[in-house]
């Protein structure tokens, strides 16, 4: 099993959104706020943000602190 992670991508104009989808599976966005969340096998993480970067109508790119070891959440009540 291929462990996935997620990006924040943040987007200048809604027009991007095609854009990012092309690079992962597009699970969330908000045109309000103008940002994304792609994502997209491990291996191609770094590759795909020096994509997106490139992108003009890309703000920023930015991987989860979700999947991050010192932010998980615990939710087991004590």
């Amino acid at each position: 099993m291929t462990i996935r992670k997620s990006l924040i991508v943040y987007f200048r104009t809604p027009k991007a959104i095609k854009q990012i989808a092309e690079f992962g599976e597009l699970k969330y966005y908000t045109k309000k706020g103008k940002y994304a969340v792609l994502y997209l096998d491990e291996d191609k993480v770094e590759e795909t943000k020096e994509k997106l970067n490139q992108l003009k109508l890309i703000r920023k790119v930015e991987e989860s602190l979700l999947e991050s070891q010192e932010y998980q959440l615990d939710f087991d009540v004590k």
